[in-house]
């Protein structure tokens, strides 16, 4: 039996699923399947190395330092956070929005406090993807934010295996 490295949680969960949710880029269920992997790597990552190679992760204390660091690189990594986050403490019921069926869900604000969600939610699916406004009022492509975790960021990032 064989363990979950790093690189392999990559390959086997992380671009499948954006593979995925490129074919269809509007549907937020997509995007949440690509969101969690996409952040959790980092917790894998370092946990990972903690385990078999601390020189790894050597210059960062702990994993909270980590995600910092990673945020540095590449500042899209905060809006993957904060979506895992969101995600996380998604309740249906929350005041701030209410869903009487099944929709697409095409918008996201993610306020200051509580990581309640403010969305809107439409039973037309729109074309392009997920926007998600940010704590300071920008907005942000879920896919480019994906694209540029995903595709740049962990490439960069992930030790080499054998």
């Amino acid at each position: 039996m064989s363990r979950t490295t790093p690189r392999l949680y990559y390959e086997r969960l992380v671009v499948p699923n954006f593979e995925d949710y490129l074919e269809m880029p509007s549907d937020i269920r997509l995007g949440f399947n690509t969101v969690l992997p996409a952040f959790q790597l980092s917790e894998v990552m370092y946990i990972f190395y903690q385990d078999e190679d601390a020189s790894k992760i050597a210059q960062w204390p702990d994993a909270t330092d980590f995600k910092k660091h990673l945020t540095d690189r590449e500042p899209y990594f905060l809006t993957i956070q904060s979506l895992a986050t969101a995600y996380k403490h998604l309740r249906l019921t929350n005041a701030l929005y209410e869903v009487g069926s099944p929709g697409a869900l095409w918008s996201l604000t993610l306020p200051r406090e509580n990581f309640d969600l403010e969305s809107s939610w439409s039973d037309e699916r729109p074309r392009g993807d997920v926007i998600v406004q940010r704590r300071d009022g920008t907005r942000a492509s879920l896919t480019a934010a994906l694209t540029a975790v995903i595709e740049k960021l962990w490439p960069s990032v992930l030790p080499p295996e054998d």
